[in-house]
């Protein structure tokens, strides 16, 4: 069996929080989906749990060989760092996997006219859901903090649509990304 490759552990990373930057805003949730689909949700019921949601979500994260975003070089993973600065945890861990961020993979590849997640997601006949969208998270999370469960379920449901778009794109994209990275092994 020697030569055998051993698959590395990739999975796509999405977050919701109350503002684009992390000295105004909080982290909501963030949320993991493996390649095949399975999905991982860590939520943060009341702002007081931030430090607790967001110790699990970096534990997780540093459990992968590989992390995919869709523009979470510009806003999801330096979110997540400078929220673990600010709260004294290992912000570190987010460095670990190698990131390949999508949008910024359709940016370089591919000749659209604009990256955003829906209109690429369009472009390749993938169905998204736009009921709730990022800007509306913050607006839906204070209706989640006043009890409102269905808000609860409109944050985790954006945030699992998002990821599946994504994965979907990812599977699209994947023979080009292979041929442009051919370390990543997938």
């Amino acid at each position: 069996m020697a030569g055998r490759r051993i698959r590395p552990r990739a999975c796509i990373l999405d977050i919701e929080a109350t503002a684009l930057d992390a000295d105004i805003g909080h982290l909501v949730g963030a949320g993991l989906m493996e390649l095949d689909g399975e999905f991982k949700w860590f939520y943060v019921k009341r702002p007081v749990d931030e430090v607790k949601i967001l110790k699990k979500v970096l534990k997780e994260v540093s459990t992968y060989h590989i992390i995919f975003t869709w523009n979470g070089k510009g806003f999801d993973i330096p979110f997540l760092i400078s929220r673990a600065i600010k709260l004294k945890l290992p912000a570190e861990e987010l460095l670990k996997p190698v990131h390949v961020d999508l949008a910024e993979f359709v940016r370089n590849n591919l000749r659209l006219h604009r990256s955003d997640l829906y209109h690429v997601a369009r472009f390749l006949g993938i169905k998204k859901d736009l009921r709730v969208e990022g800007f509306d998270i913050p607006s839906i999370y204070l209706k989640a903090l006043r009890g409102d469960k269905e808000a609860v379920r409109l944050i985790e449901a954006h945030c699992r649509d998002d990821l599946e778009v994504t994965r979907k794109i990812l599977k699209k994209l994947l023979p080009i990304i292979r041929a442009k990275q051919p370390e990543l092994i997938l």
